[in-house]
């Protein structure tokens, strides 16, 4: 009885939806250089809006996390172009139907690949103080 109990719960855990996305990976050395919920209210019409979102300087994109926050989690979120590894991100958001619209948090990650795990200037002892030999 408990492992068909289990099995239902299971498979019930399998069929929700959820249409969060989750790409990539943060480091110690990851920067957040966007973060904000973006909402839509209810219209007439399906909501759609674009998110064009830049990696500054020499970075790269290295993570993106969309939540959707509605309750109902039925919000259509998706990347258009660029993303992991890139200079840019276009997030697409849009609205399940007419008459509804979105909650999203976005959340996007940057890193520069060129510098090195030590490149800091405090690791080759540039920073440092010697003492002086009379």
């Amino acid at each position: 009885m408990y492992f068909k109990l289990l099995t239902v719960l299971v498979l019930y855990l399998s069929l929700a939806e959820s249409n969060d996305i989750r790409i990539g990976h943060t480091t110690y050395r990851s920067k957040k250089i966007y973060s904000e919920i973006k909402e839509a209210n209810p219209a007439l019409w399906t909501r759609t809006d674009d998110i064009i979102i830049n990696a500054p300087h020499n970075e790269v994109i290295d993570a993106i996390y969309i939540t959707d926050l509605r309750e109902n989690k039925d919000g259509k979120a998706s990347i258009v172009s660029g993303g992991v590894g890139m200079k840019s991100v276009t997030i697409t958001l849009k609205s399940p139907a007419i008459l509804r619209g979105y909650k999203f948090e976005i959340e996007v990650y940057s890193d520069n690949p060129s510098q090195g795990y030590y490149k800091d200037s405090h690791y080759f002892g540039a920073d440092t103080q010697y003492a002086r030999k009379h």
